[in-house]
């Protein structure tokens, strides 16, 4: 029997346990790689035709049924093989980035490693065959070298049985899917550039070849790159562009694979590096590329796991490879790509011209390269439009002190006071524009959805249309005075009243229980608008002296009630306002003055019974609404307007805007 030298049991404790599925099969990877160097050494140049590994796996369900065996045909254990196998921390594959102590993880993931392994010596040829266990001495035993006679061919296989540990148990992928997905991963580099013999993955007797399974995702070999960096030296750089399928089992679509002597050792989505997303004829495309390197060779721990560098390190590598990939490997995509941004990026700026402060190409700089979408430009830009306004308000503050000052006024101050002016000046356009942008896009879907209510035939109550339109204007069942709310109560009340545009106070649809104190009437106003002195967070304590109350009747409405009048129903909502004391959120009490004047509004189509009950009304200018003062104990007005001119008047109003933005003038606007 022959004995390791070492503390071989200590040295195999001392080994980092898996916590992935893909380091738990690192035993069986290692075994590959020794595989891979010894049917390279049988057949030279020739290692990708003739050479051959089988990989079989059964019961990988089971931990304590498992059984896994390696087989190639390499030139197997010759003696200095087998001396080199002996001797831990060897340095016999050290040209080739070996370790030595690939053979120390089979003994601390498996109860079983045998080993039978054909080589010629001499001109002969030898079977070895031999038990590897975990023991403090006598580590290889039943050992048995003889020389053999109708064999042919040289190589080597290797069982292991049964998984020891929990953290192998634990972790070893249990799903074929999982494994193949893994063997494809690990060996991606030498599979996809064509470095691999034959690799043939026998699970529980479903078999799947490499690199053919790689390969097959290749779609073009986009060449060899070599990159001169600074820190890193002088780093290769493989392309390849793989149908999407090569990344389905990595994290996102673009890859780039750090391999250090052979073996993948880490991969990097780089998709927000190149920013592109599939690519092709069909978008069935992706990128994928392997860097090799002295830098990585001499970095690499002795498992081949990981670098022995800070994480910042593989970033700026991957970073530096990334710009090469944008710039070389794919500059057609890319360049295609980022036309389409800018053309994206163009329209943003359109519909958002408050972020037009750069010409659009160098907005573009400033945004991610994977960024397509107005929300992610909006997310990059956000930042940078703040800093700007924080500048430019400091530069006023200066303007400002230098002007209160006792000191000299520089003789280039003008020039700053114009300067500042402008990009003031230009930035209130861009907000103002943006403003009517939005305005006109509420009115669009407003105008839209009256016509949708209005041409019903069938005579169906499509409510929640009705309930849309009401919530365009405001929002339902809250009130504006609740800063609990505040996001909610967002509203565009100006389309009724300009005045309105800032309104905070103001019942959306709430009964008159939650509005009225000692109020019973569960009726709801559709809005209740009313006035309050406020300022520095002091509320006012004077009565009401204005109130607006808004009646929304839905567009093209003809079945009302016999008895319905408006002035009835806008009489009820005053009488029991006048009654008590509006209450607002917190629970306080606002009085109605007795002399309050009210300002109401029906928004309706004057059609059917309500033209009927209104034609004894005075009409407005345009001869199409209706208008009756309040009489009796209150004053104020009633006035119906249609829907038709509510939303051409709120246009007429937002072309004052489109002027004062210096836009040109639409008529859509």
């Amino acid at each position: 029997m022959t004995s390791m030298r070492g503390d071989i049991v200590n040295r195999v404790k001392r080994l980092p346990k898996p916590s992935l599925a893909a380091e738990a099969l690192q035993p069986v990877f290692e075994a590959v790689s020794n595989s891979l160097h010894a049917v390279e050494d049988a057949f030279g140049d020739q290692y990708q035709q003739k050479g051959k590994i089988t990989v079989t796996i059964t019961n990988p369900r089971s931990p304590d049924d498992i059984e896994i065996t390696v087989d190639d045909n390499g030139v197997g254990l010759e003696p200095a093989r087998f001396e080199a196998f002996c001797t831990t921390d060897t340095d016999y594959k050290i040209s080739r980035g070996g370790k030595g102590v690939g053979r120390l993880l089979w003994l601390d993931a498996f109860d079983s490693v045998k080993v039978v392994s054909i080589y010629r010596d001499r001109g002969t040829l030898f079977r070895r065959s031999f038990t590897f266990r975990l023991e403090a001495q006598d580590q290889i035993t039943e050992e048995q070298t003889e020389a053999v006679s109708g064999a042919s061919n040289t190589g080597t296989a290797i069982t292991f049985k049964r998984l020891r540990g929990t953290a192998y148990r634990d972790k070893f992928p249990s799903q074929p899917a999982t494994i193949i997905k893994h063997f494809g991963s690990h060996f991606f580099a030498d599979f996809i550039m064509g470095r691999s013999p034959t690799v043939i993955v026998d699970i529980d007797a479903n078999a799947t070849s490499f690199p053919e399974e790689i390969q097959n995702l290749r779609v073009e070999d986009r060449g060899v790159a070599t990159i001169e960096s600074q820190e890193f030296g002088t780093l290769s750089l493989a392309s390849f562009v793989c149908d999407k399928a090569a990344s389905a089992n990595f994290d996102g679509l673009h890859q780039m694979h750090l391999v250090a002597n052979g073996r993948t050792v880490t991969t990097r989505k780089i998709d927000g590096l190149i920013g592109i997303g599939r690519f092709g004829d069909n978008g069935d495309n992706v990128y994928h590329g392997c860097v090799t390197g002295d830098f990585l060779d001499e970095r690499v721990n002795q498992e081949r796991t990981q670098f022995n560098f800070d994480e910042s390190i593989v970033v700026e590598i991957v970073r530096e490879c990334s710009d090469h990939v944008r710039a070389n490997a794919i500059h057609e995509e890319i360049t295609q790509f980022d036309n389409q941004r800018l053309g994206t990026m163009q329209e943003f700026m359109q519909e958002y011209p408050s972020f037009a402060f750069e010409e659009a190409q160098d907005l573009l700089a400033k945004t991610p390269k994977n960024a397509v979408k107005p929300e992610q430009f909006a997310q990059a830009l956000i930042p940078i439009r703040i800093r700007r306004d924080k500048e430019r308000n400091d530069t006023i503050q200066k303007i400002v002190s230098q002007l209160r000052g006792n000191g000299d006024v520089s003789a280039n101050f003008a020039e700053s006071v114009r300067k500042a002016a402008d990009e003031i000046r230009a930035e209130e356009q861009r907000q103002l524009t943006e403003y009517v942008l939005r305005r006109k896009t509420v009115l669009d879907v407003m105008e839209v959805l009256t016509r949708r209510i209005r041409e019903r035939e069938d005579g169906s109550q499509d409510f929640h249309l009705e309930e849309t339109l009401h919530q365009f204007i405001c929002p339902m069942k809250l009130r504006g005075d609740d800063p609990s709310k505040v996001e909610r109560s967002d509203h565009d009340l100006w389309i009724i009243d300009e005045r309105l545009t800032f309104t905070k106070y103001f019942a959306s649809d709430v009964p008159f229980t939650q509005i009225v104190d000692g109020e019973t009437s569960t009726k709801r106003p559709d809005l209740l608008i009313y006035d309050r002195l406020y300022g520095l967070g002091a509320e006012g304590e004077d009565p009401l002296k204005r109130v607006m109350l808004v009646e929304f009747k839905h567009p093209g409405r003809k079945d009302y009630d016999e008895r319905y009048s408006p002035m009835s129903q806008i009489s009820e909502y005053i009488t029991k306002l006048q009654k008590g004391e509006i209450l607002d959120f917190r629970g306080g009490r606002v009085r109605v003055a007795d002399d309050c004047i009210f300002y109401c509004y029906v928004v309706a189509d004057i059609v059917g019974k309500l033209e009927i009950h209104t034609n004894g009304w005075r009409t407005t200018s345009n001869g199409r609404g209706r208008i009756q003062e309040l009489s009796g104990k209150f004053r104020g007005i009633i006035e119906i307007i249609e829907w038709a001119d509510l939303l051409g008047d709120a246009r007429l109003r937002n072309h004052a805007f489109v002027s004062a933005a210096g836009l040109r003038y639409d008529r859509n606007l």
